[in-house]
């Protein structure tokens, strides 16, 4: 007997023509992706670089403008004297600021240099800010404010400055508004315009800022409460070490400090000050002259080859922790700074703090002819405040050799110039007052000076 089993073949699969249809269109669809995910992978390099180059547009937009409002004296040559890091680069802007009046140098001296980067057989270009201090040419500061620019010949578009209508002939009387004579009076100033393109995007951007001293400044805006550090002395020497904090102003622009003007019809600009992430300082800054043409800039220590602060006691503290009378006038210049409603909070809780006293401090030097005098709501103490080891005069002075303060113990306190040490020129300390949680704190000046706050912490 024979069994017979039946089997059932499976005959799925492809046929010819649908292989042929598939490897038709696959390579089409594949190639529609490929040009996709092409065109997505370059939108997304541009959208990077346009967003580095935004990021460099703000850079360069808040270095700018501090930098062209403060400015007493401006150029656009190549070269010029003084010259902050001489042969770095090309200098396409050169600003002057802060006059020393007994050394004749500039304090703050800023270049803006076209810094050539070669990279392979490639060669691109930086804006580069050099920043010089006390006299120096060269840079205590440099800062990459741009990269991978094109080429920026001297004299160029790229910075162009427009006189007043009255400037001197001597100064603007290129019908393009350009010189290369050397440093203008910013005084002759309208506006300076900074021209900047990436040749990868062609990103295009224009930074506009005019003099605070032109007549064409504006300050525009209202007082908003400003975000500053106090600059600890902690790694630093003096007495204080450590529990004595200067205000950082280097925040402070010059719309910022017209706004502080009373002359302006202003009552103060307001301030929030953190210290040490534990506590907020809060308080409301306003200064009244005899001179319409002086004002406030912010300085670095020392403000003065002569001072004692930020040399021989203090030294090494960063930012500008001092507000400098600007421009250099005359010994009948007087002015009055006053730093108002004072108060200071727990950071974490909002609370009230206690045990703080506010300090107020001489960042020049008072020479002879020269005042300065401290008045507050609440009794003023002469700080010492001297190197160690270094001359008191007289002995026991708390302020070294700088000044010999009266009124300690009182609202009041005078600092009454006196001559340049010999034969070392920088003074052993500086005046220095202290009021325990006071509501206010003036000081009164002459000529030429310079003024820091801080608080001494709990």
């Amino acid at each position: 007997m024979t069994s017979q089993k039946n089997f059932q073949r499976n005959e799925t699969g492809f046929t010819l023509v649908e292989l042929l249809i598939v490897v038709t269109i696959l390579p089409l669809i594949v190639g529609a992706l490929s040009l996709g995910l092409i065109s997505v992978f370059s939108l997304q390099s541009n959208v990077t670089h346009r967003l580095t180059d935004t990021a460099d547009a703000q850079v360069v937009a808040s270095d700018f403008t501090n930098d062209v409002q403060a400015a007493v004296y401006v150029t656009t040559a190549a070269t010029s004297s003084p010259q902050c890091g001489a042969g770095t680069g090309t200098q396409l802007l050169g600003l002057e600021s802060v006059l020393n009046q007994r050394t004749g140098n500039f304090q703050t001296v800023v270049s803006y240099v076209s810094v050539p980067i070669t990279n392979g057989t490639t060669t691109s270009y930086s804006l580069e800010r050099l920043n010089c201090v006390n006299g120096s040419t060269t840079p205590s500061k440099v800062s990459t404010l741009a990269y991978d620019l094109p080429y920026i010949a001297n004299g160029s578009s790229a910075v162009t400055v427009v006189c007043e209508a009255g400037a001197s002939t001597s100064d603007c009387s290129n019908t393009a508004q350009q010189w290369t004579q050397g440093f203008v009076s910013a005084a002759e100033i309208s506006t300076v315009t900074f021209n900047v393109t990436a040749p990868t995007t062609s990103y295009n951007y224009d930074l506009v800022a005019s003099p605070a001293v032109s007549s064409s400044f504006n300050s525009g805006g209202s007082a908003l409460p400003s975000a500053a550090q106090c600059e600890q002395t902690q790694a630093s020497t003096g007495p204080y070490a450590g529990q004595l904090c200067f205000i950082d102003f280097s925040g402070l622009t010059a719309a910022d400090l017209s706004i502080a003007d009373t002359a302006n019809g202003n009552q103060c600009y307001n301030m929030s000050v953190s210290v040490e992430d534990a506590y907020l300082l809060h308080f409301c800054l306003s200064y009244t002259t005899n001179n319409s043409a002086e004002g406030l800039v912010p300085t670095a220590f020392p403000t003065d080859t002569d001072a004692g602060l930020g040399q021989s006691v203090y030294p090494g503290i960063g930012g500008d922790p001092s507000l400098y009378m600007n421009p250099y006038i005359g010994d009948t210049v007087t002015m009055q700074v006053e730093v108002s409603g004072i108060y200071v909070v727990n950071a974490s809780t909002g609370l009230l703090a206690t045990g703080w006293s506010f300090i107020g401090a001489d960042a020049e030097t008072t020479n002879t002819g020269e005042t300065e005098t401290w008045t507050s709501d609440t009794p003023l103490t002469v700080i010492k405040d001297y190197k160690a080891g270094g001359t008191q005069s007289p002995a026991g002075n708390p302020a070294g050799n700088a000044c010999d303060p009266s009124g300690s113990g009182t609202t009041t306190v005078t600092c009454v110039g006196v001559g340049t040490p010999s034969p070392n020129p920088i003074f052993t300390g500086a005046a220095m007052v202290a009021a325990s949680t006071p509501s206010y704190l003036t000081v009164n000046a002459n000529n030429y000076e310079a003024f820091s706050f801080g608080m001494l912490l709990p």
